[in-house]
């Protein structure tokens, strides 16, 4: 690499600061909106009124009451407002207002910036976020909170559409990191204090329709007597659509990867081949049931199944192995000097298996085979591979800083996410930083469900899959139109939509879309 990484790291990451500004409150009543078809509603009677248009993206007008969303609400029935907008910039994220919560809305705000940007197909990096909050008096929160709205915001603002914002809405929920929305409080408490507090729409998680029974019931009787609307959405396009009567982008980009998706299968064949030769008996016995899985598989044309964890093929060779190297080295190294994308995705999906436990290592052979019979797609500059890296090292950070403020852990592990950034192999930090969002979009999704009993678990587990499965096609069309399409995420999706793979679908899309849209920029 000819740009010494530990340089740009510095330059990047001094970028990245926080800076507080001032807010002011606000708070009326507007305009019902029209719900789509995923959406409920419940209302008596329903208004309608004239929005105030505002050309362009407009400054933090602070004097300016309808900049502001009418949504937070804290204890004491402090009921506080937000507004928020992006300009062009690199991935800093400002917050101000009257407050006491630590990192809190930081955090949030953070979050809010990470899925906003997933959602419009733009890197991270390319804008500077700016958040305020505002309320009669100093309001003390313990973590991050009002991350659904923000990201609504930060949408509206990227995509110029700012003057569709519903100024009276209350959202109710947490955004997960793949955009599903997830719930944390009673509906029918908070609608009953909404209206004393002359709020009356209220948008709350489809999560709470499922999960609070009754209380769900409650609020809903509760809506229809004092004509209040109540929406309950699954997820972030769904709330845009709501807010701001707009549907989010669907680009269609076309697909083609000129890729021999057997190679993986052919590759841990040789290897199984090798292996076998030297194995005891028994050994042999428990491979051969193991690889006649394998060879089914291979005859049915069935080889994204060999790109996931625990397949037959990996078995098999998990039972003949003898603790020598795997010859997975040569992929990484053909990749990144070739400068291929799709090569060198694949690669770093098989640089970080091969560092795990000894199925992730075995089944690091497929993708290190795939990587290298590559030898058509998208090239990219080591300056382009560099900055695509460091966007996914942003996402990951925010990501982690605003999942520990919601669940009050330390399992977002910053200094982690540092020290790999520092490491001088990029391929491996490219598959690291992808699987790294992946299982944190998981984990947080479970401290939800966690939550559940086992019925409502179930239902609300359906909802997200199928979220999933929608929205993951969605991103990949989306990077596609960008250019930077994921090799290793439609593989993914096309290995049987399991929920490991979804998740592990959405993080490569972007990654390869950021990588590709940044080296663009970098390449003219």
């Amino acid at each position: 690499m000819e740009i010494k990484k530990s340089i740009l790291l510095i330059i990047l990451v001094a970028l990245v600061v926080v800076g507080a500004v001032g807010g002011f409150l606000i708070g009326q009543k507007s305009s019902a909106v029209m719900s789509t078809s995923d959406v409920t509603a419940v209302t008596e009677t329903s208004t309608s009124s004239t929005v105030e248009v505002y050309a362009g993206d407009p400054p933090a007008s602070v004097g300016n009451s309808e900049d502001y969303l009418i949504n937070p609400v804290f204890p004491a029935h402090t009921i506080a407002s937000q507004y928020g907008y992006v300009t062009l910039g690199n991935g800093r994220v400002f917050i101000g207002s009257l407050y006491n919560s630590g990192n809190g809305y930081l955090a949030g705000a953070k979050g809010a910036a990470v899925v906003a940007s997933m959602f419009a197909g733009q890197p991270l990096s390319s804008y500077d976020y700016y958040l305020y909050i505002t309320a009669p008096s100093t309001i003390n929160v313990g973590g991050a909170v009002k991350t659904d709205s923000a990201t609504v915001m930060f949408l509206a603002s990227m995509l110029g559409q700012e003057s569709y914002l519903n100024k009276s809405m209350y959202f109710l929920g947490d955004v997960g990191l793949e955009g599903y929305m997830y719930s944390t409080g009673v509906v029918y408490q908070r609608i009953v204090q909404l209206n004393q507090g002359g709020i009356y729409y209220l948008v709350v998680p489809k999560m709470m329709a499922l999960a609070e029974g009754q209380n769900y019931q409650m609020a809903q009787e509760y809506a229809k007597a004092h004509n209040e609307t109540l929406y309950t959405v699954c997820d972030i396009p769904q709330i845009y659509q709501i807010e701001t009567s707009q549907g989010l982008p669907n680009p269609h980009g076309y697909i083609d990867f000129q890729a021999n998706l057997s190679s993986g299968y052919n590759y841990m064949l040789e290897v199984y081949k090798s292996l076998y030769s030297h194995a005891n008996s028994t050994a042999k016995e428990k491979a051969s049931s193991y690889f006649s899985e394998a060879q089914k598989l291979a005859n049915e044309g069935q080889y994204y199944q060999f790109y996931l964890p625990d397949n037959p093929m990996t078995l098999a060779i998990e039972a003949v192995y003898n603790g020598t190297s795997l010859p997975i080295d040569q992929a990484a190294l053909k990749a990144q000097e070739s400068g291929n994308l799709w090569a060198i995705e694949t690669a770093a999906e098989a640089e970080y298996l091969y560092h795990g436990n000894m199925t992730d290592k075995i089944d690091s052979l497929a993708w290190a085979g795939l990587s290298e019979s590559i030898s058509a797609g998208p090239t990219i500059t080591s300056y382009g591979l560099y900055q695509g890296v460091y966007n996914g090292f942003l996402v990951d950070m925010y990501a982690a800083e605003y999942y520990d403020a919601v669940t009050g852990s330390q399992y977002g592990n910053v200094t982690l996410l540092t020290n790999v950034m520092k490491n001088p192999n990029l391929v491996y930090d490219y598959g690291f930083f992808a699987n790294y969002y992946a299982k944190l979009a998981m984990n947080f999704s479970e401290y939800f469900l966690k939550q559940l009993n086992s019925t409502s678990k179930n239902l609300v587990e359906t909802s997200i899959q199928k979220y999933m499965e929608n929205e993951v096609p969605l991103l990949e069309d989306q990077a596609a139109y960008y250019d930077g399409p994921s090799l290793v995420a439609y593989i993914f999706m096309n290995a049987g939509n399991s929920t490991y793979a979804l998740y592990h679908a959405m993080p490569f899309i972007r990654m390869s879309e950021n990588t590709e849209e940044l080296t663009w920029y970098n390449s003219v």
